[in-house]
């Protein structure tokens, strides 16, 4: 019997919890601010933090006497209302989550968060396919990772054109946060030039950079791999990255096109 998407999703990714990072909003389509988690009476607008096709995990801005009222729901009946916008749908996509309220506690370090983890008791089909999906394109895009790591880009004129690139970077380490220039790009590694040396800037110090693409703007944390000067006050700068999705599409898209045929017959 062929398996449809649905049962093959459940059977392998039933438990995986995907962190709803703006990567994943934009990805899956959910509305951040029409996420509703309700309780008998009470109606809470809240986050989605993580979630699987068994269990989610969300934060709702609520003061400490509000959580200690809402503690007294767990282990009760509770349903969840999200909404799926994805790119190219008209009309939204609602779906109404039925589950229980499983612990609700304070998120440490941030006041008046709140953060409520609850059980899904079956899963509607479309989020099992929303989800799955995400999964299963979030996995393919770690081997491409493998498979582009060192292949560096000079990002001049015209490979800024290909990858819709905006020409802005911003460095940043520490609380020092400077506006770069992008040299050279790989999916594990950044190469920019600095107006100045940022106090810090050492070998093996963390620091993270911000691009602005035209279809992303997201931001690449590692670590400074070199510093080079490079004269007139200003520095070369190579980090590491971490694995960042959104780069992998860009870079992947780029190599694509680079071996589209030229419609103008320019290129053979």
């Amino acid at each position: 019997m062929v398996k449809t998407k649905v049962q093959e999703y459940t059977e392998k990714f039933a438990d995986q919890m995907i962190r709803f990072t703006p990567y994943a909003l934009k990805k899956t389509g959910l509305v951040q601010s029409q996420a509703f988690l309700k309780m008998e009476d009470y109606l809470l607008i809240c986050a989605p933090f993580q979630m699987s096709m068994k269990r989610g995990i969300f934060l709702v801005v609520l003061s400490q006497q509000e959580i200690a009222f809402f503690q007294q729901f767990q282990k009760k009946m509770c349903s969840v209302n999200l909404t799926f916008q994805k790119v190219g749908n008209k009309k939204p996509l609602n779906l109404f989550l039925r589950g229980i309220l499983d612990r609700v506690g304070p998120v440490k370090g941030k006041q008046n968060v709140c953060m409520m983890d609850t059980s899904i008791k079956g899963a509607p089909n479309d989020l099992v396919e929303i989800l799955g999906g995400y999964i299963t394109s979030y996995e393919s895009l770690k081997t491409q990772f493998e498979t582009f790591k060192g292949r560096e880009i000079v990002v001049d004129q015209k490979a800024a054109g290909i990858m819709r690139f905006n020409n802005f970077v911003e460095f940043q380490l520490g609380a020092s946060k400077v506006r770069a220039a992008l040299s050279s790009m790989s999916v594990d590694s950044l190469t920019v030039d600095l107006p100045a040396r940022i106090p810090g800037l050492e070998e093996g110090t963390a620091c993270s950079t911000k691009l602005y693409f035209q279809i992303y703007q997201f931001a690449a944390s590692g670590k400074v791999l070199r510093v080079e000067d490079a004269g007139g006050g200003q520095f070369k700068v190579k980090m590491s990255i971490d694995f960042t999705p959104e780069m992998i599409e860009i870079v992947d898209d780029y190599f694509f096109r680079q071996n589209m045929p030229d419609p103008s017959g320019k290129n053979g």
